[in-house]
């Protein structure tokens, strides 16, 4: 028999099959013009929404979205491109990849912003937006648009904004040690007698002048010591003229020495410095790389990050990986990539360490320190510098400040 009234109102039992309908429609999504974006409420048909339109709390919303219509819409758009990016940066960082894919991966969330409350009216406007803002880069084909997100990355301004301040502290240095010497020899000048500072004297070259250029010594007078006088009334010859001007020569050259002994300046201490330094330098073994060769830094087990563009095609420019083995000496690495199978062999000068977040396992890759584990308590980021709490070695315990490029991530693969 039919069922009676009161049986037609009830809502369906749990595990029937009316009540297992039910809740697949409410689960899945529903068709996007009987979504009500004011009220956040998906309708089922046209009747169910054509009811929500009439119903007070509808009307209520719209009274209020009337008041300020503009403020409503900016801050859905806002919020449409945010996660849009935001899906973007984490499932497709750096790779050009169809809008249309993207846009289907975020509508697949129930709970997405509707783009009809926007001030876009279409995926196409949105993604134009997108390209002349400079937020993505976007080209058209046949095949529809494509975009190629870009975000900034903080760990590469941090390591840029390091190397500008040391450039900056070695340039500083440059020009107080230049100065140092220009006041060394200042002074020098200033000790010298003025008989000496004549002879020191010279005039430039004025390289425009016309004419041959003519050198004349006859004009040239050397001034003449009390002894010398005397030793003139015998007349000397050309041989004890010879001899008097080198031990006078020998006598200015020891007493200069004798000066020079008693105090260094700046300039001879920087003088010795460097002949010392070529002396070390030749004292070192054929196989020991020169002070500006970088020592292999890699380790088996450290996250790294991949910066060569060469791998750009293969869309693993930018990404990060774990170190397997290492191999020509330590300073190529075997490397997986993250979330890919991607595996590639990578030199240490196109690699950069990764830091871990806070309370993160590290490994020490220079110093004395190196290949030992730790754990990273913070970061001083106006010193660049690292605090890391050593796990293993005679410092266990230690905490210590390392630079960002002394230590990188210990994978947990």
């Amino acid at each position: 028999g039919r069922p009676d009234a009161g049986a037609m109102g009830k809502k369906a039992e749990a595990g029937t099959p009316k009540d297992i309908a039910n809740r697949a429609k409410a689960k899945g999504l529903q068709k996007l013009k009987f979504y009500c974006q004011i009220c956040e409420k998906q309708c089922r048909d046209a009747n169910g929404f054509k009811c929500h339109c009439t119903s007070e709390a509808h009307l209520r919303q719209m009274e209020i979205f009337g008041m300020n219509q503009g403020k409503f819409i900016g801050n859905y758009s806002e919020q449409f491109k945010r996660d849009f990016l935001n899906l973007m940066a984490t499932s497709h960082r750096n790779i050009r990849v169809s809008a249309n894919i993207v846009y289907n991966e975020y509508i697949a969330h129930k709970t997405h912003i509707h783009m009809n409350a926007t001030r876009w009216t279409t995926l196409t406007e949105f993604i134009k937006y997108l390209g002349r803002e400079g937020i993505c880069e976007v080209d058209e084909t046949p095949k529809g648009w494509f975009i190629t997100y870009r975000p900034e990355d903080k760990e590469e301004k941090m390591r840029q904004a390091m190397k500008a301040k040391r450039k900056l502290a070695d340039e500083e240095e440059d020009e107080r040690n230049a100065r140092l010497i220009r006041e060394q020899i200042e002074r020098a000048n200033a000790a010298l007698p003025e008989h000496a500072k004549r002879h020191a004297e010279a005039t430039e070259l004025d390289e425009n002048a016309k004419g041959d250029l003519k050198l004349s010594l006859a004009g040239v007078k050397r001034i003449k010591t009390a002894d010398e006088l005397d030793r003139a009334k015998h007349l000397p010859t050309a041989l004890e003229a010879f001899n008097g001007a080198s031990q006078l020569a020998s006598d200015a050259g020891a007493g200069l020495k004798a000066q020079a002994a008693k105090k260094p300046s700046a300039l001879d201490e920087i003088f010795q410095k460097g002949v010392a330094a070529k002396e070390a330098a030749k004292a070192k073994p054929v196989d020991t790389p020169a002070s500006g060769e970088e020592t292999p830094w890699l380790q088996p087990g450290i996250v790294v990050k991949i910066v060569s563009k060469a791998l750009q095609s293969e869309g693993l420019y930018k990404r990060k990986g774990v170190v397997r083995r290492c191999l020509q000496g330590g300073y190529v690495a075997e490397i997986d990539a993250i979330d890919t199978d991607a595996r590639v062999q990578v030199d240490q000068a196109e690699l950069e360490t990764v830091l871990p977040s806070v309370g993160g396992a590290v490994v020490v890759l220079k110093g004395e320190h190196r290949g030992l584990t730790g754990k990273m308590d913070g970061l001083e980021t106006d010193k660049y510098k690292a605090m890391v709490t050593l796990r293993e070695g005679s410092g266990k315990g230690t905490t210590m400040r390392f630079d960002y490029e002394d230590i990188s991530k210990l994978s947990s693969r």
